[in-house]
Order: C-alpha cells, then structure tokens, then sequence
C-alpha cells in the first residue's frame, strides 16, 4: 500500500503568496514521490491548491469533507475520492486511520485544532504518527516558542519533542515523511523540534 500523508492547512483564499507557493509545491512533490494525499476536501484556500497541484502531478488524493462545511468550504469533488462525514470528530478520526504522517502548512483555528489533536493522540500512545509544520515564512515561529515555554514551565512530555518536526519548505517536509515512514522515498534529511 502506498505511504499517505495527512495534510492540515488553511480553506482561505485571502493568504499571501509565499503559503499558497508552498500549498502547491507540496502537493506536487507528493505526487512525485508516490505519496497519497489525504486532506480536507475543500477547493478553497490552501486545502484545493495542494490537492488540484497533487492531482495535476498524476498523485492519488483523498479527501475528507464534513457535511455541514461542504457549501463554504466548497467541496472538491473534482479531484481523486472525496468522502462526507458527519462532524468534524469524525475528520480528524479518518485522517488518523488513513495517513502514516502528518504535515501542517499555515492555518487557523481549525489546523490548530487537528495539529494538537494528532500531537495528543500520541502523547497518549494511541497512535505513533509524526507532525510535521511547515513554512517557508516563519510563520510557525509563535507555536515553536509555546512549546518552548510548555517544555520550561515543565507541562511538556518528552514525546512531543520526539513526534513533531518543522520543516522550512515542502522539500524537506517530505524528506522528514521519507525517513520516518516505511515505503516512502527519502533523501535523507533530519532535523527535530529544536
């Protein structure tokens, strides 16, 4: 079965251009490396421009639409299978079940929420998926001091530092996903939390 990679990022069409370079970056080199694109289901923002660049490069994509968003959302049903849940529980549960690795570009609330989600779920042992931010603009910088501080103040567990990494660019996002997923094609690259 070919490795797939949980993207979480933002659904706005109002974001600057270095995020939706790297959306689209990133989705195409998924596709080049045989990697399986799973997402949110949306056309909009960051979320459609990853998949649309993922499915243009022949890559297999995989979406996961919550009913009550599919109209503001504006679900792409246009591209690879898109599945309708019912709550946004239910999401985030697929993403867990279908992808081997997690990777966030910039987004709100919502990718804030399934960041700390993915984070917690192996912070507990439920499951033992990397999270990978990425950003080419410094714009994870804010949540890379939180945890600083967390990790200070003594409220963070080692096991965060083990399973999320940053990366600055879709590039080494990837290399990240191919050295710490069975099947995946690698060239290599490292670097953790800090």
């Amino acid at each position: 079965m070919r490795p797939s990679i949980g993207l979480f990022c933002s659904a706005s069409d109002h974001l600057p251009q270095s995020a939706c370079d790297l959306a689209a970056e990133f989705g195409r080199l998924a596709a080049q490396q045989g990697v399986r694109l799973v997402y949110g289901g949306s056309a909009r923002g960051l979320m459609g421009i990853a998949a649309r660049a993922a499915h243009a490069a022949g890559g297999d994509v995989l979406g996961f639409m919550v009913e009550a968003l599919a109209v503001r959302e504006q679900a792409n049903a246009n591209i690879g299978t898109l599945h309708c849940v019912s709550t946004l529980d239910d999401r985030k549960r697929a993403f867990a079940e279908c992808a081997d690795a997690f990777v966030a570009l910039p987004g709100g609330i919502g990718t804030l929420d399934e960041i700390t989600e993915m984070l917690t779920l192996d912070d507990i042992g439920a499951q033992a998926k990397p999270m990978i931010l990425c950003d080419s603009d410094g714009f994870w910088d804010p949540f890379f001091a939180m945890l600083e501080r967390f990790d200070a103040y003594g409220v963070l567990r080692p096991a965060i530092k083990h399973d999320l990494l940053r990366a600055r660019g879709a590039g080494e996002a990837l290399d990240h996903f191919s050295r710490l997923v069975p099947g995946a094609s690698s060239s290599g690259a490292a670097a953790l939390f800090r």
